[in-house]
């Protein structure tokens, strides 16, 4: 995928009309001799068989009308890049396909995918911060609406006799509150706070917090300090600022100087955050609001007492929010079905035990329009209490969430991958995030930068 820019450019104008956009019925797609074919692509994560799920989805699209069917095409998630661009090569391409995050505008450059904006129409469509445009022309959408945000050991917090975590965007805690709160929850295996004489940083049994340190995740707090990764028109790069810097050294900090996180190597042999919080292990950790379906609801029964609240802040309190998209490839021949099954997969109805699940967020503003809206989708015993999930995520993502650099700055995967490799010797303590940063990161990202400057 890093060559992607390098593949051939077709014309997105180059299609045969084989019928009028159908507005997501898929009745006028069908031609005299049968529905219209038409392929999509998608991957899974750990089995073959968690396909299934995704065929379920498409069976009903299929027997819903009949005039365009649908054909999976599944592939490891691994292997998922390597794949498409093969297919590429071999002007072999799906019509429709799940899409990676940082991967879309890079194939938007190289001519691959269809402009998509005229697909949604009125309340259908989706939220302004979800779509992924290039040269004007918005090229996907995301499929759920996602955000950053800190979730909680309620039971933890209780036998500390501490408040939890601030539910509200206007209450967030600054960073400071919250890492004294993380060395009141931290506990050697004697008992011991990092505030105690004789504190064991070695034999840590729970961590007060973990800030996530992906390379699109952490820098989240560097938005809140006025840096980031680039400013929100992509024309400048930030990376090398004194606010970026400081944030990034600040969750370092949280192991190497507070020793209230985990360090790189014991997170990586840490389970899912639903066992994590569970057992004890952590205390208050940052993800994604997708954990409440993907992974908090499977330690319910098991008993976990989890909270959801706001990113502790150093200037300004703010999310980021992201979604992975679906798109349109240039080279289908049947543009009018792969639109019609596009909108259809798209709306919430056909997906919405992923929404109620606590997986995916809608898309679209009627499902955000008011309480009782809101209540439809999220109030019900998968997800946390409804007046706590209201503020904390809803309300924390139509307020205070900016966009992922990926949604509008081509070949973002670069800078991600460059961010991933580049910050370890800043976690691991290797190295600060001041010389990290400035003297081996920065050149490489101005590099990149000055290259895909849309």
């Amino acid at each position: 995928m890093k060559n992607l820019k390098y593949l051939a450019v077709v014309s997105v104008f180059g299609f045969i009309a084989a019928a009028a956009y159908a507005g997501g019925q898929g009745e006028n797609a069908a031609a005299s001799s049968g529905p219209s074919e038409i392929s999509y692509m998608a991957w899974y994560n750990t089995t073959e068989s968690e396909a299934a799920d995704t065929q379920k989805i498409l069976d009903k699209f299929n027997e819903a009308q009949s005039g365009v069917h649908v054909k999976l095409i599944s592939v490891s998630r691994a292997d998922y890049e390597a794949k498409l661009t093969t297919m590429a090569a071999g002007n072999q391409l799906p019509d429709v396909a799940l899409m990676p995050e940082p991967e879309v505008l890079g194939w938007a450059i190289a001519g691959k995918l269809a402009d998509v904006g005229d697909v949604f129409k009125g309340e259908d469509v989706p939220l302004k911060s979800l779509a992924f445009t290039y040269h004007g022309k918005v090229v996907a959408y995301s499929v759920a609406d996602e955000v950053l945000v800190l979730y909680y050991n309620k039971k933890l917090f209780d036998a500390a006799g501490l408040p939890y975590p601030p539910a509200t965007a206007d209450t967030a805690w600054t960073w400071k509150q919250f890492v004294d709160v993380a060395t009141k929850l931290t506990k050697d295996k004697n008992g011991n706070t990092p505030n105690d004489p004789g504190f064991d940083p070695d034999n840590i049994v729970t961590y007060g917090a973990d800030f996530n340190r992906l390379g699109w995740m952490w820098p989240i707090l560097a938005v809140s300090n006025g840096g980031g990764v680039m400013t929100p028109d992509g024309q400048k790069l930030l990376l090398g600022t004194p606010e970026t810097i400081e944030a990034a050294q600040a969750i370092a900090d949280l192991y190497l100087k507070d020793h209230v996180a985990p360090s790189p190597s014991a997170r990586a042999a840490m389970p899912a955050l639903d066992v994590t919080l569970l057992t004890d292990k952590v205390a208050m950790a940052t993800s994604g609001q997708w954990e409440i379906g993907v992974s908090l609801k499977n330690s319910l029964a098991a008993g976990l007492e989890y909270g959801v609240g706001v990113l502790p802040k150093m200037k300004t309190a703010v999310t980021y929010n992201t979604g992975g998209p679906n798109v349109i490839f240039s080279t289908t021949k049947n543009l009018a079905a792969a639109k019609t099954f596009l909108h259809w997969y798209s709306q919430e109805s056909n997906n919405w035990g992923l929404i109620t699940g606590g997986i995916w967020m809608p898309v679209s503003k009627k499902w955000y329009a008011s309480d009782a809206a809101i209540r439809k989708w999220a109030d019900n015993p998968i997800h946390p209490p409804f007046d706590e999930y209201k503020t904390a995520v809803v309300d924390y993502a139509m307020n205070n969430a900016v966009q992922v650099p990926w949604y509008y700055f081509p070949n973002y995967n670069l800078l991600d991958d460059l961010l991933n490799s580049g910050m370890d010797a800043v976690w691991n303590g290797e190295k600060s995030a001041h010389d990290a940063l400035l003297y081996d990161i920065l050149p490489k990202a101005q590099q990149i930068f000055d290259q895909n400057k849309p």
